[in-house]
């Protein structure tokens, strides 16, 4: 579907829009490579890459794509900057999982407008551990969690939302690949494992706009859109063109 006005009411009243078509087959095919062949160069399965736009081609072209960017404009306007983006891949048979929680307790995008998108590069099914979101959540605002450190949750501090969750309000966000979903920073969302024989693998890149005024905020901000806006924003440049693997040690590098 392509994001209209209705759309846009949607997100504001539910949090969440989708299915949104941005990839064709090839392209995603494309992607799904770029991802196999840095597992290559890890040298080992990937469940959790942390904003691989910042340091890899591949991921900088993914989050800009124009069909990204085009829906994402319809929700947030004309000027769009990458905040951050991750690869979250569950194998098969993973006991991998995302506990419920919220964007924006400790991103900060509760301080701007802002989303993210969720960018299926494989079939995203309620059996391979699709994310799940719980409806109209975001207007609770920010509520308390604890970092609990479950080795399996693939959030980085295992952070989990201190309210009884009715999973019977939650809903099941399947996309075929190519599709995304876009949600907001305040929405309570989860995921379960991977109980298929299917990998499942998403990008999820986080989106803001120039009002996004952090004078302390040190993570750079990649422009992807219209303009910068605020120069006390902390801008970096687009990573550059070179092989995976010389790409590969400069991002270890940059994570120690």
């Amino acid at each position: 579907m392509t994001i209209t006005e209705s759309s846009r009411t949607l997100f504001d009243r539910d949090g969440i829009v989708f299915p949104i078509p941005v990839l064709p087959p090839e392209k995603t095919a494309e992607y799904r490579t770029c991802f196999a062949e840095m597992e290559k160069v890890a040298g080992q399965p990937l469940a959790r890459v942390g904003h691989p736009a910042r340091h890899f081609a591949w991921a900088y072209r993914l989050a800009t794509e124009p069909a990204v960017l085009d829906a994402v404009e319809e929700v947030l306007g004309p000027d769009l900057l990458l905040a951050g983006s991750l690869v979250l891949c569950k194998y098969p048979r993973d006991p991998a999982f995302v506990s419920w929680h919220q964007d924006n307790y400790y991103s900060n995008l509760h301080l701007t407008p802002s989303l993210s998108a969720w960018i299926a590069l494989g079939d995203s099914t309620v059996e391979n551990g699709c994310m799940q979101v719980v409806p109209g959540s975001h207007h609770v605002g920010v509520l308390p969690h604890e970092e609990k450190g479950n080795v399996n949750n693939l959030l980085k501090l295992g952070q989990e939302i201190q309210v009884e969750v009715n999973e019977a309000d939650a809903v099941d966000v399947v996309l075929r690949e190519g599709e995304m979903s876009l949600h907001h920073s305040a929405i309570i969302h989860g995921s379960r494992p991977n109980r298929s024989d299917t990998q499942r693998l998403g990008f999820i890149v986080r989106f803001v706009t120039s009002a996004y005024n952090l004078v302390s905020q040190q993570t750079p901000f990649i422009l992807a859109r219209g303009r910068a806006g605020s120069a006390t924003l902390h801008l970096a440049p687009a990573p550059s063109e070179r092989p995976l693997a010389e790409a590969w040690v400069a991002y270890d590098r940059a994570a120690e």
